[in-house]
């Protein structure tokens, strides 16, 4: 594992609590060799670390010291090129700019003929294509599914469930943490306030004008694009709007007009020569009885419109560390049934 932060610790205690329905459900049993982290270091062992112990250590804010295992000044390179494993987790902090230095370490591990499981937008969004191929070559499998809404598993329904119809045009909630402070500020909340709120629930991203300005939700439509259209999009052509230019008063100005803010993203496909038409995130002001209106707190929610089945829409959680945690316990278990 490299990182150990909300994610990282959502899905090690999911580990420890799956662990008898793992093994007798699925015949799995999982042993985290490596935990690498910026600031802690790295803890190791060849037979598998007592994750119990790592994660009461990391609670009680002192790192890896309490844990039990030697502290270690490696780094995730490092620990790629010198421990046996099978599939690297790769839950270190989002980069939106250049997707460093996780987009490194999947290559690595990737070469080396390992799988990879990763909820970081930064990769995905930037360099799904040329990190797809890298996998292909080397009989490797790249996993993602945390990285849009959270634990509700759109992209499995996109690649696997939606097999053979034409999807014309995707629009959702896709930032829940955005979403929750909406409807804080619906509820009352001056802006600030629900901001700080979201913050001290886990919501935000550790850059929180990642998510307040639509830089996640802008990874995300570029997501979707490459895995729903096959088409790969700079984040220059995705249109943004965030929401740190909303003010209280518009929201009640709405409110009182029977209408709600959404921050909402939007993928459209041109009926004609197949290219996107639109893709974008913005602020809309719609009526309260729209289905992406309901969506309240830090839900998600994505409607799909296609040739076979018009419409298609699909809820769940975005953001929370247990949940996209267990994103990446999902993918992890697809892959044991890939290559079983």
């Amino acid at each position: 594992m490299i990182g150990f932060g909300n994610v990282g610790q959502g899905f090690a205690q999911l580990l420890v609590d799956k662990e008898n329905v793992l093994r007798s459900k699925y015949g799995l049993e999982v042993r985290v060799v490596g935990i690498v982290t910026r600031h802690w270091g790295a803890v190791t062992n060849a037979h598998g670390l007592a994750l119990k112990r790592v994660l009461a250590s990391v609670r009680s804010g002192k790192g890896f010291e309490r844990s039990g295992y030697p502290v270690q000044r490696k780094t995730g390179v490092d620990l790629i090129e010198n421990l046996d494993f099978d599939v690297l987790t790769e839950l270190t902090v989002t980069d939106l700019e250049n997707g460093e230095p996780a987009t490194r370490l999947i290559r690595l591990t990737l070469k080396k003929g390992c799988h990879v499981v990763t909820a970081n937008k930064g990769p995905i969004a930037l360099h799904l294509r040329e990190l797809r191929s890298i996998a292909e070559e080397n009989d490797a499998l790249l996993k993602y599914e945390g990285t849009v809404m959270s634990g509700t598993p759109i992209l499995n329904l996109i690649e696997n469930n939606l097999a053979g119809v034409e999807i014309r045009k995707i629009e959702g909630i896709v930032n829940g943490s955005t979403n929750y402070i909406l409807t804080r500020m619906e509820e009352g909340q001056e802006y600030a306030e629900a901001v700080q709120e979201a913050r001290d629930l886990g919501y935000l991203e550790a850059d929180a004008s990642a998510d307040l300005e639509g830089w996640d939700a802008v990874a995300k439509v570029m997501i979707l694009a490459e895995t729903a259209f096959g088409k790969t999009l700079k984040r220059a052509e995705v249109e943004r709007q965030g929401i740190t230019g909303l003010k209280k008063m518009e929201v009640e100005s709405a409110k009182r007009e029977g209408k709600v803010w959404r921050m909402v993203a939007e993928l459209e496909r041109g009926d004609k020569d197949g290219c996107l038409r639109a893709a974008k995130v913005g602020l809309r002001k719609m009526e309260s009885t729209h289905p992406l209106a309901r969506i309240r707190g830090a839900g998600n929610a994505l409607v799909i419109y296609t040739d076979v089945l018009p419409v298609i829409t699909i809820t769940g959680p975005g953001a929370g560390s247990r949940e996209t945690g267990y994103a990446v316990l999902n993918d992890l278990i697809r892959i044991f049934q890939e290559r079983r």
